[in-house]
């Protein structure tokens, strides 16, 4: 009997240490949340598949483009009129910088993972 009540309580010691460090666990998921570049304008990638704002603007030259995607899905931003080239990409629940170098002009941003765009995920960078 004695060595059952050894055996739970050190299972029951392992159960508390373990919850303890699980809650104390890092805040690091593991992105970049743009901590090295700063970032000139940032959008949100909903689950919804939108982007929040869909219309930015920035100074011409090298653009720091910040992309936060939220929790469930995985989202990117390219550009349309640069031959369509992928600026930043996050996965759900992470924040990403990533830049690009535009002249002054109007450009079309959007999401190039399959269905994302048709669902909406496209806004406007005006560069000036």
């Amino acid at each position: 009997m004695r060595s059952l009540r050894s055996r739970v309580g050190v299972l029951a010691v392992t159960c508390l240490l373990s919850l303890g460090l699980a809650a104390c666990g890092g805040g690091d998921d593991g992105g970049d949340t743009g901590a090295d570049v700063e970032a000139d304008v940032s959008v949100t990638g909903t689950d919804a598949l939108k982007f929040e704002p869909t219309e930015l603007s920035a100074e011409a030259g090298t653009i720091a483009i910040g992309l936060t995607s939220e929790p469930s899905v995985e989202h990117n931003v390219v550009i349309e009129e640069t031959g369509d080239t992928m600026v930043v990409e996050a996965a759900g629940g992470q924040t990403n910088v990533g830049e690009v170098d535009l002249e002054a002009g109007t450009y079309t941003f959007y999401c190039s993972i399959p269905g994302h765009r048709v669902a909406g995920m496209e806004g406007t960078l005006t560069v000036s």
